[in-house]
């Protein structure tokens, strides 16, 4: 309809990573975006690259998702603004390297709050906002480590990766008929700051180097797969070579793979 406004795509922990190479994806097919990371300086950044390149409408919203007022302000803020919200990328996380018992808990509360609580939430929120848009898209950035046997040392990482990965694919089920694509993410090893801001232990093992994928194009697998209506989203051959075998072996043999002992 003439004069409907231009729907948004929300993409959380936009400021680097694969959430700005999600955002930049998303601006070369001329979403407008709602960008949302805890600093504005870098956020705004981001905005002004995308506007400037794509000719894009980016929104910039600061915001802490270990919050759980978050999310119900983050709504508040965009009726406020008056944007039509057409899409939504949970991706902010951050790993919890360490054992369970020896980290403090704060931390081990922060990682779920923010990579289980707020995309749940957020999903809760603001899929009734994409349904009035007609439909759209939510991408829930997983992990290949969704669907591998889980480790010491990121004793939460893989079961909220899991977690996130089993949640996208009922709500894909259940936003169904509303015409909304869900995909779930499960990038492997991406060359990104994620394992500095982990710590570099959660998801830093040996890999030889060539087998990691660049953000850019994990990015744009993954807006890809959602346009097509994929459940799920596994970037890159070697990735999805390791996701074949885990499926196949038996779950002893899987667990032998990952550290050795059945």
């Amino acid at each position: 309809m003439a004069g409907e406004p231009t729907p948004f795509v929300i993409v959380t922990g936009a400021s680097s990573g694969i959430g700005y190479a999600i955002a930049e994806a998303l601006a070369k097919r001329a979403h407008n975006l709602v960008l949302i990371a805890r600093r504005e300086g870098p956020l705004a950044d981001v905005a002004q690259k995308l506007s400037k390149d794509y000719g894009i409408k980016a929104e910039v919203i600061p915001a802490d998702l270990s919050d759980p007022e978050t999310p119900d302000a983050l709504l508040q803020e965009t009726l406020k603004r008056g944007l039509k919200i057409g899409g939504l990328v949970n991706n902010a996380g951050f790993g919890v390297p360490g054992l369970l018992s020896e980290v403090e808990w704060q931390r081990h509360r922060t990682c779920l709050e923010v990579m289980a609580v707020a995309p749940v939430h957020l999903t809760q929120l603001f899929a009734p906002e994409i349904v009035k848009s007609g439909g759209g898209m939510i991408i829930n950035v997983s992990s290949l480590s969704a669907i591998l046997p889980p480790h010491a040392g990121g004793t939460l990482y893989y079961p909220v990766k899991s977690f996130l990965y089993q949640f996208s694919l009922a709500m894909r089920e259940e936003l169904k008929p509303d015409h909304i694509h869900v995909t779930a993410l499960c990038p492997g090893f991406t060359e990104t700051n994620f394992q500095n801001a982990a710590g570099g232990t959660v998801e830093s093992v040996a890999m030889p180097h060539w087998t990691w994928s660049k953000a850019e194009d994990v990015a744009e697998a993954a807006v890809i797969a959602v346009e097509r209506n994929k459940a799920v989203c596994i970037p890159g051959l070697v990735n999805k070579v390791i996701a074949l075998v885990f499926k196949l072996a038996p779950s002893a043999v899987g667990r032998m793979l990952v550290h050795g002992t059945p």
